[in-house]
């Protein structure tokens, strides 16, 4: 993919650094932390974790093509043209904050408990990917979102859509400055990394500050459920509310209603999603079936694509294409098992979401639930774990694998049975789900990696994940 040329005087004003060399020396065509993905001509950001200090890794950048580095000290073993600044994470977002502000196109920035990734991935095909630059992956922290804002080419692209994930108070202020989106969608609030957050009303407050503090006039996209949290019902600026209904009357002003069903045809099963904007008729979309939660993010990524200004016959033709991301509500059959595989992350809400919808998916071949923690969750695990077991509906039939640190917490909710078996790592439980012949659901947070149980999948995404 092209990129854009990046003038190495202004990255040293925008990040308040300075070059060991002249600036005229230097030529940026992206930038990367990682020298396991940096590409030729990139400036490479020596980041500083828990794990590793980047500084250390200068003459492997410079081996895969590295032209600079974004530095905190100089690293005089390397002959790597460098530029010196305070702190490396923030003056990377510095620079990924005045190149947002030099784009004229719209951006929408999209946060919630759950449900990011899918509405990004919908809304990018509505809006069109050959013009629409989108957050690849879960980069949706504090270092993805720079390094996605920086992937934004004016040349190429006019709407960009940008996830917000964070798992601390103070988190969201940084980014939504540096999104700064003229539309933010919020997919929904409830229990999600409270090990940092601490309770869902925080949750709510930190994640009503991508509209509150992006700094200019924010359309805000998001279900009604959210208005329950006083942090959306305050939320000052225009409003667009999602609500399931039946879209046959005329909404009120700033309200969206929808419903979605499912039908047989002459090729099996299909589903249709209605939604109704005042002043509008009802628009019919065909979509694949999908559990409650996943069809209110795609009328989210609708209702925020049409407000843009998309033509309604525009957006159904598009979603012909559209298919659950990866490893997040999808679908597939090996031999005598059907997978139902949604463990990239997970939480309270996005379980039971899950759960709900496989068994509506799959209620007369024997379960085999393979079930991960959900981490994060402070200390309100134990009791949440406790939930999510006691809601399991077993059957004689029907089997469970607990995955992790949280199955004892699982099994408590489930009791005494012989139906369930215990693991620390899932790899353990590959024997037991390869002999076992029904309906296979697999949900658990991203440590657990509950994919390698599945035929063809595989791990390719390895930025921190946020909620």
């Amino acid at each position: 993919m092209l990129m854009a040329i990046f003038c190495p005087d202004e990255l040293r004003i925008w990040s308040d650094g300075d070059w060991n060399c002249r600036s005229s020396e230097v030529s940026v065509t992206g930038f990367c932390q990682d020298t396991r993905r940096l590409g030729a001509g990139q400036m490479f950001v020596a980041l500083k974790t828990g794990k590793r200090d980047g500084h250390d890794f200068l003459d492997a950048a410079k081996d895969r093509g590295a032209s600079s580095a974004l530095v905190e000290r100089w690293v005089e073993s390397s002959d790597l043209p460098q530029l010196k600044v305070g702190d490396c994470g923030e003056a990377f977002l510095n620079i990924g904050r005045e190149h947002r502000q030099r784009f004229k196109g719209t951006v929408i920035g999209i946060t919630g408990t759950c449900g990011k990734t899918s509405t990004k991935d919908a809304l990018r095909l509505l809006l069109d990917p050959e013009v629409c630059h989108a957050t690849s992956g879960n980069f949706n922290n504090l270092i993805g979102v720079p390094l996605t804002l920086l992937e934004i080419d004016a040349k190429r692209h006019c709407r960009a859509v940008i996830e917000a994930g964070i798992n601390e108070v103070g988190e969201m202020t940084k980014l939504a400055s540096a999104i700064a989106p003229d539309i933010a969608v919020v997919t929904m609030v409830g229990p999600g990394h409270l090990a940092g957050l601490k309770s869902v009303e925080t949750v709510a407050r930190e994640k009503a500050l991508l509209c509150e503090r992006a700094g200019r006039d924010v359309v805000t996209v998001l279900p009604e459920s959210c208005l329950q949290h006083e942090a959306f019902a305050n939320l000052e600026g225009k409003r667009l509310v999602l609500r399931r209904g039946s879209p046959e009357q005329d909404p009120d002003e700033g309200t969206i209603i929808f419903d979605a069903s499912t039908e047989t045809n002459q090729t099996g099963n299909a589903a249709s999603l209605r939604l109704r904007r005042r002043g509008y008729p009802v628009a019919s979309f065909s979509i694949p079936i999908l559990s409650p939660g996943m069809t209110a993010n795609l009328a989210l990524a609708l209702a925020t694509a049409l407000e843009i200004g998309v033509e309604t016959e525009d957006a159904r033709e598009r979603l012909k294409l559209h298919r659950p991301s990866a490893m997040r509500g999808h679908q597939l059959d090996s031999g005598d098992r059907s997978y139902y595989v949604d463990c990239y992350n997970a939480n309270p809400a996005s379980m039971a979401d899950a759960l709900s919808f496989f068994h509506r998916l799959e209620n007369e071949k024997p379960r085999l639930y393979v079930i991960g923690g959900m981490e994060e969750l402070g200390l309100e695990s134990e009791q949440l774990h406790r939930e999510l077991g006691s809601s399991l509906p077993l059957r004689p039939e029907d089997r469970v694998l607990l995955i992790g640190d949280s199955a004892e917490a699982v099994g408590e909710g489930i009791g005494q049975s012989d139906q369930v078996e215990y693991f620390a790592a899932a790899e353990q439980a590959r024997e037991h789900v390869d002999s076992f012949s029904g309906a296979v659901f697999l949900k658990g947070s991203r440590e657990h990696r509950l994919e390698i149980l599945v035929p063809g999948f595989g791990e390719d995404e390895s930025n921190e994940d946020k909620c």
